[in-house]
């Protein structure tokens, strides 16, 4: 048996700025008989500004000889940095550098993913400029490391913010640009590449050989080219920002509902969506009941894989009762064994 809930929502009339990502209703709560379903709408709001964003944001930095002054500038606005990044709602940070294969490291963390942003000041704090031999670097090993070893969340969006002023040597201790993009695309991180150099010449810039601008494409990321240290800093809040303010996909996350009470119509919205103006997405979510039992869970909307609202569900499944005509025919049943039990 199927039946349809009919329900409405009512939007104060708030300012922007008091508003945040949301799912409309917030919370459902009903009783169905096994097998019984029930289906209702959910609005998915995304707000114009980002407050509620789940995000990850990993920095890898270029720590080879010319990168002195990038590496400095960045130090000294760290703080800032954070804290503006931090504003658009649970930000974790992860840090990290490349030189060149014959240099001290090829590649190191100096922090993974994290809340703490002491910890992520304190490994910015630590890069260092130093080496790294002839032109191109590790580049292409540091991205693929980044990509398989650091700890991003699951439920989070992810940004590289990918920092240097040479190419990358292809391959590298065995990645080659083909498997350091297919690894970034596994892992959905959204890769922005920041590129130092003053002059763009063969092998002279981050995309010398049209690395930066192929892998930032395909990861559907940017590449800033020719920023200097005077306009590093605001490059850097600007690609975070725009990062989180564009976005392709809506969905549901059914993830902590039990298995088969869930299913949602669409599966997702894709596009290409900005932040510009607040945009609502509906969604025919259906619940069945599976299991007898009482049930609480959490449906989250997500914005390209991150979270960024709850809602909360109470689905409580009543045993399966005996239908009035099993109960007519159980009685007939009682009653024609009373009448032998008479006659005997």
């Amino acid at each position: 048996m199927k039946r349809l809930a009919c329900s409405f929502a009512l939007t104060a009339l708030l300012p922007l700025s008091a508003m945040a990502d949301s799912i409309s209703p917030s919370s459902y709560s009903t009783t169905l008989g096994v097998g019984e379903s029930v289906t209702i709408t959910k609005t998915v709001t995304i707000d114009a500004e980002a407050t509620t964003s789940k995000v990850d944001v990993f920095f890898l930095m270029d720590e080879t000889g010319s990168m002195g002054g990038e590496i400095a500038a960045v130090k000294a606005a760290a703080s800032s940095i954070l804290s503006t990044a931090a504003g658009f709602g649970d930000i974790n940070f992860g840090v990290g550098g490349y030189r060149d294969i014959s240099d001290a490291f090829t590649y190191r963390t100096l922090t993974d993913m994290t809340a703490d942003t002491s910890a992520t000041q304190a490994a910015i704090n630590s890069w260092e400029h130093g080496g790294g031999g002839d032109r191109p670097e590790a580049n292409i090993y540091a991205l693929e490391q980044v990509a398989n070893t650091i700890s991003w969340r699951p439920d989070a969006e992810r940004i590289l913010l990918w920092f240097g002023d040479a190419t990358g040597h292809d391959p590298s201790l065995g990645s080659t640009e083909a498997s350091a993009t297919a690894a970034l695309q596994a892992a959905s991180i959204q890769v922005e590449a920041i590129d130092v150099a003053s002059s763009c010449i063969v092998g002279h810039c981050l995309d010398g050989t049209g690395q930066a601008s192929r892998i930032t494409a395909a990861t559907g990321g940017t590449y800033h080219a020719g920023i200097d240290t005077s306009s590093l800093v605001d490059t850097i809040n600007a690609a975070i920002s725009d990062a989180i303010s564009t976005y392709s996909e809506v969905a549901l996350d059914i993830s902590e509902a039990p298995a088969g009470m869930v299913s949602v119509s669409p599966g997702v919205y894709t596009g290409s969506f900005s932040r510009d103006t607040a945009a609502t997405y509906e969604f025919e979510v259906t619940f069945t009941g599976t299991t007898p039992g009482t049930h609480d869970f959490d449906i989250y909307a997500t914005v390209d894989g991150g979270r960024v609202a709850t809602e909360k569900d109470h689905i409580v499944v009543a045993s399966a009762v005996p239908e009035p005509a099993s109960l007519a025919l159980m009685g007939l049943g009682l009653a024609g064994l009373l009448a032998r039990r008479r006659k005997s």
